[in-house]
């Protein structure tokens, strides 16, 4: 049975993003890109907490025990203090900073940069700290999920306006066979996860709602209505998995007219997320 949207926290953020369920805390942790914190919301309570961290960090992964975000600039691990530790060399990027990333079924990581005249691009983090470039051309780089019984990566660059699917290849950590599964008519695709039954869940920035859509058949499935014009990202936290954490953005936005723009919201669908992965690092 689907529970009514519900406001998880009122803290608002000027970019909220990245939402990841960190299981053995019970606690969802997430970004405020611009406003450079990291949020945790312990999920049976309530409780929020924050971290103050010395650039934007614009998503989140775990991995040996730790957490890390992709910065502007680097790939780092997060101390508990705030202090960024660098986890690969320095790796001259295509694009003004990273955007968006997660840990692939074979433990290592995808991420794509941002630019305003598509010449970022995507790349993977291999358990060495090395960095790969997978394909350039990107806008915007944003939503990642992985269907791994069917061994395909989807995949947003925001202004395509759409999400397209690519063969993923777990051994060699390739992507090949890039093809559209469904274009958006209201709003640009921005933040997106996966459930168990293969169905993709994305943030509708501009588009005032997250959707389902299943990417075999192209349909949509379901549209949820959200109170905010800038949904940013979703996924799923729980026990069980079954609610889905949806963020926002303040940015740009009038508060007198949307006074929730940078909240995060919960809802059950009754659909249910699958686990995220882990980082597998064999670094000092």
């Amino acid at each position: 049975m689907k529970n009514d949207l519900q406001i998880l926290s009122n803290a608002l953020c000027l970019i909220g993003e990245g939402p990841l369920w960190l299981a053995e805390t019970k606690e969802v942790a997430m970004v405020d890109i611009q406003g450079r914190r990291i949020r945790k919301i312990h999920l049976p309570s309530g409780k929020v907490t924050e971290l103050v961290v010395p650039q934007m960090i614009a998503f989140l992964f775990e991995g040996d025990g730790s957490l890390f975000g992709g910065g502007e600039d680097g790939i780092y691990r997060i101390l508990s203090d705030g202090t960024l530790l660098p986890v690969n060399n320095s790796f001259p990027l295509k694009g003004a900073r990273y955007n968006d990333g997660k840990v692939g079924p074979d433990g290592r990581l995808y991420m794509g940069t941002y630019s305003s005249d598509c010449s970022a691009a995507f790349y993977r983090l291999n358990h060495d700290g090395s960095i790969v470039e997978l394909f350039d051309g990107v806008g915007n780089s944003n939503g990642l999920a992985f269907d791994e019984k069917k061994g395909i990566l989807y995949y947003n660059d925001t202004p395509t306006g759409r999400t397209d699917a690519f063969d993923f290849d777990p051994v060699s950590g390739t992507v090949s066979n890039r093809r559209p599964v469904y274009t958006y008519t209201e709003g640009k695709p921005d933040g997106m996860t996966i459930d168990r039954d293969g169905n993709l869940w994305t943030a509708l920035w501009g588009g005032w709602s997250v959707v389902c859509v299943d990417p075999a058949s192209g349909k949509l499935l379901e549209k949820l209505e959200m109170p905010v014009a800038q949904p940013s990202c979703c996924a799923f936290a729980g026990d069980d998995l079954s609610e889905l954490i949806i963020t926002s953005a303040a940015h740009g936005q009038m508060l007198r007219e949307q006074p929730l723009a940078g909240a995060t919201f919960s809802i059950r669908t009754g659909a249910y997320g699958v686990p995220s992965h882990k980082m597998i690092l064999d670094i000092n």
